[in-house]
C-alpha cells in the first residue's frame, strides 16, 4: 500500500510540473509569453553580417549588415549599418526612413505616432562619414545607442506578433553589437522592450 501511495504521489508531482520550451519564459504581470534568442553579443563590422530567426521557424526574419558606399557627388565615403526585414517582417518607419529607438521598459506598440509599420525594409541605423576633406564623423539616430531596442513585428497567418532586438553601437571600433532578441508568442499583444 505504501508503494502505491508513493507512486501516486510521485506521478502527481510530475504531472503538476510544467516545462517551458527552451528560450521561452512565462508571462509576468500580464505581459505576453515571449520567445527569446541569445545573439551572443555578435559584432557586425565591415565584412560581416548576422541573420536572425526571431520566431524559431527556420527562416531568417532580419539581416544586420554593413555597406560601404562611395558618394562621388558628396565627395565622401559612407560606411552604413543596416537592419533589413523580409516578407512578413515589419519595422515602424517614419518619413526620414528612421526606426524608433526604445529604452528598457518602453512599449513595442501597435501604433507609434509618426511611424508606419512597413514590410521588407532596409533601414540605415547609423553611418560613418569619411569626407575627401574635413573630419570623419558619424550620423544616424542609433550612433550612440547602448542597449537600446529596435521594435519589430512578425506577421504569420494574418496575425501580428510584436518583439524587439537589443543592440549597441561602438563608433570607435566601428561595430554594432547584437545582444538578444525576443518575440511574443501571443498574437496582437503589445510587449515591453527588455522583457
Amino acid at each position: 500500500m505504501n508503494k502505491l501511495l508513493t507512486l501516486a504521489l510521485g506521478l502527481f508531482l510530475l504531472s503538476s510540473c510544467e516545462k517551458s520550451p527552451v528560450g521561452e519564459e512565462p508571462p509576468v504581470d500580464n505581459h505576453p509569453r515571449m520567445q527569446y534568442t541569445d545573439l551572443q553579443n555578435f559584432e557586425v563590422k565591415p565584412g560581416t553580417f548576422k541573420r536572425v530567426d526571431l520566431d524559431g521557424n527556420g527562416t531568417n526574419d532580419l539581416l544586420f549588415k554593413t555597406l560601404l558606399v562611395g558618394d562621388a557627388l558628396g565627395q565622401r565615403d559612407r560606411l552604413q549599418f543596416y537592419a533589413h526585414t523580409g516578407i512578413g517582417i515589419y519595422q515602424p518607419v517614419n518619413e526620414l526612413e528612421e526606426v524608433p529607438q526604445l529604452s528598457t521598459g518602453e512599449a513595442v506598440k501597435v501604433q507609434f505616432p509618426g511611424y508606419t509599420w512597413y514590410e521588407i525594409t532596409a533601414i540605415v541605423l547609423a553611418e560613418k562619414i569619411t569626407p575627401v576633406s574635413g573630419s570623419v564623423h558619424w550620423e544616424g539616430p542609433w550612433k550612440a545607442a547602448s542597449h537600446k531596442f529596435l521594435p519589430v513585428m512578425v506577421e504569420r497567418e494574418g496575425k501580428a506578433y510584436y518583439g524587439w532586438v537589443e543592440l549597441s553601437f561602438d563608433t570607435a571600433s566601428e561595430k554594432m553589437t547584437l545582444h538578444r532578441a525576443a518575440i511574443s508568442t501571443e498574437a496582437g499583444r503589445e510587449v515591453i522592450a527588455g522583457r
